[in-house]
């Protein structure tokens, strides 16, 4: 739900290992040996880890503002980043009650580039100019802490409320040589970096989660996370939403995939009294393994 990753989300293309679907573990995928009916839930399953692969299309924007107030938006994809990658991302799932329930989830996202500026850039007091080379690297590291409680549950529907917080924490560094100046001055030698200072974002969000057994082995499951925040240098907003399907092999391994989709807004006061603001933007499909007990 690099991606739960390395957009980077990146260790490439990481296929159906063992866990379970990002920010959302299916909840009813139990399947027994061969031979067994059991219940078409996890309700009995204390424990489910998954590993999945995530493959989004990226659009993203950082805006670096100088205590003057100076700075424009500035598309990554202007910084040479990549639009498409693979990432990798863990969860894990604790029913510690029949109705309770508590999500941890990890991804990173990790980009890089280089391109010839076709435009004049801004980034704080640094200006990069048509035709100089921009090596770009950028870090998004994004976990997520969630309880859950059930306040719906039959043998084949699970619906859930969802309270915790996301933490993000973001890194841009831009390298840029040839027609570069700052604060208007052109720089001697012609070359200038630019590395933002690492920024962790707090995210609270609230949300919820259905899950529903086709069959004891067949689930389906959707699910939904928002926030929105405004508390001392940092505001920022959240919309994430991942709808997944998942089978269960064995006893204990299941498989599944389905889509994530993420819409990240994040802004902070620097130290020095600018402001850095970055947007995500990413979808795409995913696979996963998951291994419960």
């Amino acid at each position: 739900m690099k991606t739960f990753a390395t957009n980077g989300l990146s260790t490439g293309g990481v296929a159906i290992i063992l866990a379970l679907a990002a920010g959302a573990p299916p909840q009813y995928a139990v399947a027994a040996d061969e031979g067994d009916s059991p219940p078409p839930a996890l309700m009995d399953r204390e424990f489910t880890v998954a590993f999945g692969g995530f493959f989004p299309r990226i659009e993203s924007t950082v805006t670096l503002t100088s205590p003057r107030g100076f700075g424009k938006e500035v598309n990554g994809e202007d910084l040479g980043l990549d639009k498409s990658l693979s990432s990798a991302w863990i969860h894990f799932n604790w029913r510690f009650k029949p109705r309770h329930q508590f999500q941890a989830e990890w991804f990173l996202l990790d980009r890089d580039g280089t391109r010839t500026a076709d435009r004049p850039l801004e980034i704080g007091d640094t200006v990069i100019g048509v035709g100089a080379s921009i090596e770009s690297e950028m870090k998004l590291n994004v976990g997520r802490l969630t309880y859950g409680y059930s306040f719906f549950r039959d043998e084949k529907l699970d619906i859930a409320f969802l309270v915790g917080a996301h933490f993000a924490t973001v890194k841009l560094t831009a390298t840029a040589a040839g027609n570069v100046s700052v604060n208007g001055t052109p720089v001697v030698g012609g070359s200038r970096t630019e590395s933002t200072s690492t920024k962790t974002f707090p995210l609270p969000h609230l949300g919820g989660t259905a899950t529903y057994a086709f069959t004891p082995r067949f689930t389906a499951e959707f699910s939904v996370l928002v926030f929105a925040l405004d508390l001392g240098d940092y505001s920022g907003s959240l919309f994430e939403t991942d709808a997944f399907l998942a089978y269960q092999l064995t006893k204990h391994l299941g498989i599944g995939g389905g889509l994530k989709y993420f819409n990240l807004n994040l802004e902070a006061n620097t130290s020095r009294g600018g402001s850095v603001g970055y947007k995500f933007k990413f979808f795409g499909p995913a696979v996963f393994g998951y291994v419960s007990f």
